[in-house]
């Protein structure tokens, strides 16, 4: 069976179109959510207090030497401000991941169902999703630190492990992912394809919103979180998509 990289692209685009609804408010969702958390758990007026002081920094090669400069206890609050932010961020990428995969092997058995079904159905595997994500990210975090060439094989290794943890009836995360790694590289070549896309479109959607500094903060960050949710929920269609032709052959 031949599979390449532009049929992928156009099937999942075709069902992301047509199913965009559902996407938009399962990322929404989960940019809330995210956003709720992020306002509720940092500290934003002390690390505003502890940031106005980089404005007298002239030059811009001078962060680390102002950062050297804090004390123990602004330091302190940085790093708390830092260790927060992601877990803000993490929690509404482990929604996102487990609601979009629920609501596409939902629709690809046939089943009707709503994106507010699918988010409350997926809070079940919630669980093993977050023990998937967080030992995925530290294993790549550790590949990009040794070597950018180690990290994007981790990366492609583990990518269909998501999918295989909620369409494969009794599957644990390490299974998951040790299938996923038996089966991404023999289609290598597509997976890495997506993820230069979706790197891609990430930075020009970046760029494109940093035109938009006049909105609130609180409305660029919510339309920013949902637009980036979005991108990644075509990333998980095409994945989804790549398994269903192909997983179920070599499981």
């Amino acid at each position: 069976m031949s599979i390449t990289a532009n049929s992928l692209i156009s099937d999942s685009f075709n069902f992301f179109k047509n199913q965009l609804s559902g996407l938009f408010i399962l990322s929404f969702i989960s940019a809330t959510i995210s956003l709720i958390l992020y306002y509720f758990l940092v500290p934003i007026d002390e690390m505003a207090t502890i940031v106005k002081t980089l404005g007298g920094q002239n030059d811009s090669t001078s962060l680390l030497s102002w950062v050297s400069q804090l004390s123990d206890e602004e330091k302190s609050i940085m790093m708390r401000v830092s260790l927060l932010s992601l877990a803000a961020v993490f929690i509404g990428l482990i929604l996102l991941v487990s609601s979009v995969v629920t609501y596409l092997s939902e629709l690809s058995t046939g089943n009707s169902i709503s994106a507010g079904q699918a988010f409350m159905l997926s809070l079940r595997i919630l669980p093993n999703m977050l023990i998937l994500l967080v030992v995925c990210t530290i294993i790549i975090y550790f590949g990009f630190m040794l070597f950018i060439l180690p990290g994007i094989i981790l990366a492609i290794g583990f990518s269909l492990s998501p999918i295989i943890l909620i369409t494969v009836k009794n599957v644990m995360p390490l299974r998951a992912m040790s299938q996923s790694w038996k089966i991404a590289f023999r289609h290598w070549w597509l997976i890495l394809a997506i993820l230069l896309l979706w790197l891609a479109l990430q930075m020009l959607l970046t760029m494109l919103l940093g035109q938009f500094r006049f909105l609130p903060s609180m409305v660029n960050n919510i339309i920013s979180f949902t637009l980036n949710n979005l991108l990644t929920s075509f990333t998980l269609i095409y994945f989804f998509r790549l398994y269903m032709l192909v997983g179920k052959t070599t499981n």
